[in-house]
C-alpha cells in the first residue's frame, strides 16, 4: 500500500528536479512488478541481465510410484568408452548378466540374487544368443561362456583389438558364425570353436564402418562411409566362407530388403549432384542388386514434386522399409508403398502428416504406430497411427535421457532421476521408479521384469499387469 503523504510533501517530491527524473522510472517498475518499488538501498541484490521463463517446460505428474524389487551395483556404463556402451548388460531367460570388477555376472532378474561370475579384466561388451553369451577379454580376443552355469564353451586366440579411434564396435553372431565388427573391419569366428575364418578390411573406409551386417544365402552385407570428391555411404558384399569381396557400391545403404536373389538398397549419391534449390521434382532410387555378384536389376523410383516457387527446400527426409512396406518424408508428409507390388510410377499406397513440430527421423513401426525420433526436442519420440493418420506422442515430465520400448510399454528415463513407464496405446503414464541417476542405459526386459540401467546400478521393478 503506498503511504499516506501531505500536500506539502507531495508538492516538494513533484518539483524537486531529482525526484522529477524518477518518477517515470518509479512508475515502470510499479507497472512491471504490480506493486510499490521503494528507492533502492545501498546493499543492492544483484540481477540477471537477462532471465526468460520457459512457458513451455515440464508440468510434474501425477503417477503411482513403484518400489524397485531390487537394486545391485554393477560397473557404471558411463565410464567405459563409447564403443562399448548399449552392450553392457543383458536379459534375457529370467536372468541379467552384466559386468562388476569387470568380471561377467549372472542375476536373477527376479530377486537380483548373484547366480555366477566369470572371468577378470574383462571388456564390458556382450551379445547373448541361444543359450550362449559371448563377449571379449581385455586384450580383445572373443570368448563364450554358458549362460545357465557360467562355465567358458571357448576362447578365441585371435585379438580383434585395433590402436584406432573408430567408435564402432559390435558382436553379432549368427547361427553358425560369431561376427566381431570394428571400424571398417570385420572377423568372422566360427561359432562352436572361436577359431577365426577370416578378416576383411574396406581399405577405402580409412576405418569408418557402420554397425550394419546382414547375412544372407552365403553372402555377408555391412555398409562403410567412404570419402570422396562427396562423402556417401557404400555397400559391400563379402563371401562367407572365405571374406572376399565379391562387389561393392558406392553411395548404396544398407539393404531395405533382400528378396527372390536381390539386394534393394536406396541411393543416397544421386540426390546429392542434384540442383534441388531450382528443380521442384524429386526422387528416391532404389536400385535392385544380384546378391552374388552385384550386377544391377533395376531400380524403383518413388518421384514426387515440391509446391511453391524456387528456391525450394531438399524436401526429402528419412526413408524406412518396414514388413514389406516403404515410407519416404516427402515435402512435408509421409508416403507409403508396397515395395513387393509397386511398379514405376505408381502413387502411394496412402500419406500420413508427420506429428506437428517434428524435425527427426522415422525409426520404425511400433504397435501399428510409426514412430519418429524428434531431433528438436532432444531425441523424444513421437508417432502417427497407421489405422488412422492421427499424431501420438507420449509425454513425460523431465527431458528425457533414454526410451526403450517392449511391446505396448515405452519406458522413458529422464534427466531428472526417474523412469515412467507409458502405456503405448493409451499415451497414459502408469509408473514411475526414482532411479536417482542423471543419464541411463538402455532398459531391459524379461519376462515380467525391466531392468534399468542407471549410473553404477542396476534396477530391477516388477510390471504391473497393464504392460506385461
Amino acid at each position: 500500500m503506498l503511504n499516506k503523504q501531505t500536500k506539502s510533501q507531495t508538492e516538494k517530491r513533484k518539483y524537486h528536479p531529482y525526484v522529477r527524473t524518477l518518477t517515470g522510472l518509479t512508475a515502470a517498475i510499479i507497472a512491471v512488478s504490480g506493486g510499490y518499488a521503494a528507492m533502492p538501498s545501498k546493499a543492492l541484490a544483484e540481477k540477471a541481465d537477462i532471465s526468460i521463463y520457459d512457458w513451455n517446460s515440464f508440468s510434474k505428474l501425477t503417477v503411482p510410484e513403484l518400489k524397485p524389487s531390487w537394486t545391485v551395483k554393477v560397473d557404471s556404463y558411463t565410464d567405459q568408452n563409447e564403443s562399448d556402451q548399449g552392450q553392457q548388460a543383458v536379459a534375457e531367460d529370467g536372468k541379467v548378466f552384466a559386468f562388476s570388477n569387470r568380471k561377467q555376472v549372472a542375476l536373477d532378474a527376479a530377486t537380483g540374487k548373484q547366480l555366477w561370475t566369470f572371468g577378470k579384466d574383462l571388456t564390458p561388451s556382450m551379445v547373448y544368443d541361444n543359450g550362449v553369451l559371448y563377449g571379449l577379454t581385455s586384450n580383445h580376443k572373443p570368448y563364450a561362456v554358458n549362460a545357465k552355469t557360467g562355465k567358458a564353451v571357448w576362447q578365441s586366440g585371435t585379438s580383434t583389438w585395433m590402436d584406432t579411434r573408430e567408435r564402432t564396435e559390435a558382436l553379432i553372431p549368427t547361427p553358425d558364425t560369431l561376427y566381431v565388427i570394428k571400424g571398417s573391419t570385420t572377423y568372422a569366428f566360427d561359432r562352436k570353436t572361436g577359431k577365426l575364418r577370416w578378416k576383411a578390411d574396406e581399405a577405402s573406409a580409412e576405418g569408418n564402418g557402420t554397425a550394419y551386417l546382414q547375412e544372407s544365402d552365403g553372402v555377408v552385407l555391412r555398409t562403410f562411409f567412404v570419402q570422396g570428391a562427396l562423402t556417401s555411404v557404400q555397400l559391400n558384399a563379402y563371401d562367407k566362407k572365405t571374406g572376399k569381396k565379391l562387389w561393392s557400391e558406392f553411395g548404396q545403404g544398407e539393404a531395405l530388403q533382400i528378396k527372390n536373389g536381390l539386394v534393394y538398397s536406396v541411393d543416397y549419391y544421386t540426390p546429392l549432384l542434384q540442383d534441388y534449390e531450382s528443380v521442384p521434382d524429386r526422387k528416391v532410387q532404389v536400385n535392385a542388386f544380384n546378391l552374388k555378384t552385384g550386377t544391377r536389376k533395376g531400380s524403383m523410383d518413388f518421384t514426387w514434386k515440391m509446391s511453391g516457387d524456387p528456391p525450394y527446400e531438399r524436401g526429402q527426409g528419412s526413408v524406412l522399409a518396414s514388413d514389406g512396406k516403404l515410407y519416404i518424408e516427402q515435402g512435408g508428409k509421409i508416403a507409403e508403398y508396397d515395395l513387393n507390388t509397386y511398379k514405376n510410377g505408381d502413387a502411394p499406397t496412402r500419406t500420413f502428416q508427420p506429428p506437428g513440430g517434428v524435425s527427426g527421423e522415422l525409426v520404425g513401426v511400433v504397435q501399428e504406430r510409426l514412430i519418429y525420433r524428434d531431433s528438436v526436442t532432444d531425441s523424444e519420440l513421437k508417432g502417427v497411427k497407421l489405422v488412422n493418420g492421427s499424431a501420438v506422442q507420449w509425454n513425460g515430465d523431465a527431458p528425457v535421457s533414454q526410451v526403450s520400448i517392449f511391446g505396448k510399454g515405452i519406458y522413458r528415463a529422464q534427466r531428472n532421476g526417474t523412469l515412467l513407464g507409458i502405456n503405448m496405446l493409451t499415451s497414459q503414464p502408469v509408473f514411475r521408479v526414482k532411479t536417482g541417476a542423471d543419464l541411463h542405459e538402455a532398459t531391459l526386459k524379461t519376462g515380467s521384469m525391466i531392468i534399468i540401467q542407471a549410473e553404477g546400478k542396476l534396477i530391477g521393478v516388477k510390471l504391473p499387469a497393464s504392460l506385461k
